[in-house]
């Protein structure tokens, strides 16, 4: 079923080797085409990710799996424009939809006990398949969510898998109303996500970062209880004494040694500790007396769920929620808003805007 003429050429921004940004370009490319099951999208926004993109172009993902020319970018939304042949048409053409970005096998176990985002041969847009630094993208039709009225392309980009994990993350810690949560790296997009979920759920939220300059950004945001300088000694102390004796759930993503420290330090007996993600490695120490003496848990959480995907976006309709945008640059800057990245200057998402489609 086709909405309209489709260009067979597409413009894309394509990396044909690993390297710094600069190994970025822009590339006219065939338009893809639908198959059985699939949905050609019209690419409006799409996020820059700091591992599957950024780590990405630079060849430090390894499980990556693509040939050169290779178009990066996962987490896109947009506008549907075409379905496959014998696809059924859930949503009709011309709908403002956001990606979910993994594809699960649904045949392996983990797919069979109905936990597919531990699939044991799970693809992601634009790290084992072409990615959403383009003008068009072909996904699973089954990938796709109708945007709320009052979401916008660049919105849904930017929480279309940060705004669930983050749900995931506190729901398997058994989030509560109440509870308080530390966010470790909350300049971060994941950390500024975290913190408007939690909120959405009913918490007090605590956050850390390392930068005195986004310190003050933060503070600004409203979205934190209180922010505090992870760097400054007392910090433990500021926290304990924030939290009235420590925090219920921590979200650490970081997996930096120091900072896991204060992670465990600040832990109430029985609280939780939940991580997807290390960016620093994530080789901590662990007091394991320590953890039973105190009913502690560690949890690692890979990625959202169905469950938690349909959880956040009924959060994001009945709460109103928005995600904090750091910044937006065109498809042809996209380079630029690698070096953003890279030089970790971002409190929020840095998101791509994709015109001329």
């Amino acid at each position: 079923m086709n909405s309209s003429r489709i260009e067979d050429v597409m413009q894309a921004m394509v990396i044909r080797r690993h390297g710094d940004p600069d190994v970025l370009e822009s590339a006219d490319l065939p338009t893809p085409r639908p198959g059985f099951g699939e949905a050609l999208i019209r690419v409006r926004a799409v996020s820059v990710n700091v591992f599957l993109d950024v780590a990405n172009r630079a060849g430090r993902v390894p499980f990556a799996r693509y040939d050169f020319p290779h178009v990066l970018g996962s987490e896109h939304a947009g506008e549907l424009v075409e379905y496959g042949p014998d696809t059924e048409a859930e949503f009709p053409l011309g709908s403002r939809v956001v990606v979910h970005n993994a594809i699960s096998c649904g045949t392996c176990k983990p797919c069979s006990d109905g936990r597919a985002e531990s699939c044991a041969n799970l693809e992601l847009v634009g790290v084992t398949r072409p990615g959403a630094y383009a003008q068009f993208t072909v996904v699973p039709a089954a990938n796709l969510r109708p945007l709320p009225q009052h979401v916008s392309f660049v919105e849904a980009a930017a929480m279309s898998v940060n705004g669930p994990l983050a749900t995931v993350q506190l729901t398997d810690a058994g989030v509560r109303a109440g509870d308080t949560v530390l966010v470790q790296g909350a300049a971060s997009s994941t950390g500024t996500m975290s913190a408007v979920v939690a909120r959405a759920l009913g918490c007090r939220v605590l956050g850390t970062t390392r930068s005195a300059a986004k310190l003050a950004e933060l503070e600004r945001l409203e979205l934190f209880d209180a922010v505090v300088d992870s760097n400054e000694p007392g910090a433990l102390d500021q926290i304990r004494e924030r939290s009235g004796g420590g925090v219920d759930i921590v979200v650490d993503n970081v997996g930096s040694p120091e900072l896991w420290k204060l992670t465990m330090g600040a832990l109430a007996p029985l609280g939780r500790v939940v991580s997807s993600g290390a960016m620093f490695g994530g080789k901590v120490e662990l007091n394991l007396a320590a953890l039973y003496l105190a009913s502690q848990r560690i949890i690692g959480v890979r990625s959202a769920n169905e469950a938690s995907r349909a959880l956040f976006w009924q959060l994001v309709e009945d709460h109103q929620l928005r995600p904090v945008i750091d910044s937006t640059f065109p498809l042809e800057a996209v380079a630029d808003a690698h070096r953003r990245l890279e030089a970790m200057s971002n409190v929020g998402r840095v998101v791509i805007e994709v015109a001329g489609a």
